[in-house]
């Protein structure tokens, strides 16, 4: 089992809640075990409708959501219902390599051809953040 590092001081997210999406089971379940190591109380969602359930404004002081997973414009669906309904809401998006974790989209991919309608996609997400 994975055990994180101890972090100095109190983690910024302890003892507040994280709403994670992702459908791969495996690195679902590591990143919320490491989340709850620190703290975090995490709920889970494997697909983005099961997100839509268990979200409500105010709750979540995070939403952590693997991009990679779905549709483009599933996410950016769900992405602009949500700060809609709550404008501040603090959003990760998990996208991989080399950054694995941004707030904002990384340029670097869409890049990759095989993912060109993560392009446009990207630059609506830069705009509505």
């Amino acid at each position: 089992m994975y055990r994180a590092p101890p972090l100095r001081g109190c983690p910024l997210l302890a003892g507040k809640k994280v709403l994670l999406i992702d459908c791969g089971q495996a690195a679902r379940e590591i990143r919320a075990s490491v989340l709850r190591s620190y703290g975090v109380e995490v709920d889970e969602a494997v697909e983005i409708p099961d997100a839509r359930f268990l979200w409500r404004p105010n709750v979540y002081g995070l939403v952590m959501l693997n991009v990679r997973r779905y549709a483009p414009e599933e996410v950016l669906k769900f992405y602009e219902e949500l700060k809609g309904r709550s404008p501040d809401e603090h959003f990760v998006f998990l996208v991989g390599p080399p950054r694995y974790v941004s707030r904002t989209w990384p340029d670097d991919f869409t890049d990759d051809a095989s993912r060109g309608q993560w392009g446009e996609t990207v630059k609506r997400f830069v705009a509505a953040a």
